[in-house]
């Protein structure tokens, strides 16, 4: 392993957990070392994994696609390059059909927490969503949610009108149909392109969550305006793909491990992932940035065109993802929504990471049965 770590990583860069000498496993991300999820989900996960195992389940993280590219990182864990690892389902439509179709139910809730349990849970659990991914040689570990999307512009909006013809960032997916709706011109820009973008008025507004005005794109220094409409999160991803040979490598003890391990992570990702676009949002405002609520005219826009089936989703998930009958497998996904949604309305917010984590415990990682999940 310690002679396919030294190939792979030729002339790049890793973020590791111990040394190469210490740790037994690989865990593969394209993200970022200073990313949300690489801090909170990543590192911290392996370093607490390899603590509470006494070592015995160390992993060595290795970030920015270095020894898999993105597109690839299922099948990499899947081939067993690494024994874990950090995939987005968008990525791969064709190999990942469920999660592509359910992947824009956040519209109807978009509630970053509940989404990033919810989906979690209906992964881990639902045949539907657990086959996807065992399909494809992985076990899904657990999952996330980024905070809502805003559109963050160059000068402040708030009205459809404001809208109409405006250039606009859209990731794809929900975003972009519900862009073509209110009428604006869909540009297609890499996030690390959204800077330069704004700098030179080839776009106009980018639908993101506000963490990008401090962090990831960085846009403080250009953006005029936030418009708080609260659009989908994004969730479509798994944060620990597992490689079965390995997971099946581990004692029971070893699982129950991990799925502790991670309990705590996910809470803990998603508490900063909050804390962070919060933040973010208060010094764009008190840099003078105005922070505007969407008028009526706009948020009357967006509630039609979720109640109207969010751009046809049902459509696209029959057709582009052939889902034989999509309204039952979104009727299944909104079952592990509303238990969220129940669970979460007892808990007082802000959420604590302490709340979380046994929430999550009590209703997601602590029932499943670590002698025979992944196992089959």
């Amino acid at each position: 392993m310690k002679t396919l770590f030294t190939m792979a990583l030729a002339g790049t860069t890793a973020l590791t957990i111990g040394t190469a000498a210490e740790a037994q496993y690989l865990f593969s991300s394209w993200l970022e070392p200073n990313h949300v999820i690489t801090r909170e989900a990543h590192m911290q996960w392996a370093e607490d994994l390899a603590e509470a195992t006494d070592g015995e389940v160390a992993f060595e993280v290795i970030v920015g696609g270095a020894l898999i590219p993105a597109q690839s990182t299922m099948q990499g864990v899947a081939d067993g390059l690494a024994q874990a690892g950090f995939h987005t389902a968008t990525y791969t439509p064709s190999d990942l059909p469920v999660s592509n179709a359910v992947a824009d139910m956040g519209f109807i809730t978009p509630d970053p927490f509940v989404m990033a349990f919810a989906w979690s849970d209906f992964m881990m659990n639902e045949p539907a969503g657990f086959n996807d991914w065992r399909d494809n040689g992985v076990l899904f570990g657990g999952g996330y949610a980024v905070p809502e999307y805003n559109f963050i512009c160059r000068e402040p909006l708030s009205t459809l009108a404001d809208f109409e013809g405006k250039r606009v960032r859209m990731p794809g997916g929900g975003w972009a149909r519900f862009g073509q709706a209110i009428g604006v011109v869909g540009v297609n820009v890499p996030s690390n392109e959204i800077y330069t973008a704004f700098e030179r008025g080839s776009v106009d507004c980018t639908a993101s969550d506000t963490s990008h005005l401090t962090g990831g794109a960085t846009l403080m220094e250009v953006a005029g305006g936030v418009t708080t409409l609260a659009m989908s999160p994004f969730y479509a991803g798994v944060t620990w793909a597992y490689n079965p040979d390995f997971w099946a490598g581990l004692t029971p003890e070893q699982r129950r491990t991990v799925f502790d391990v991670s309990a705590e992570s996910l809470a803990r990702l998603q508490v900063a992932y909050a804390r962070e676009a919060s933040e973010a949002r208060d010094a764009a405002a008190e840099r003078g940035i105005p922070i505007v609520e969407p008028d009526a005219s706009l948020q009357e826009a967006y509630d039609a065109w979720v109640a109207d089936g969010v751009g046809d989703m049902a459509g696209i998930a029959a057709s582009a993802h052939g889902i034989e009958d999509p309204q039952a497998l979104f009727d299944s996904f909104q079952g592990y929504v509303d238990k969220w949604v129940g669970l979460l309305d007892g808990l007082e917010q802000p959420y604590t990471v302490e709340d979380l984590t046994a929430l999550l415990q009590e209703n997601l990682y602590g029932p499943i049965d670590v002698n025979t999940w992944g196992l089959e």
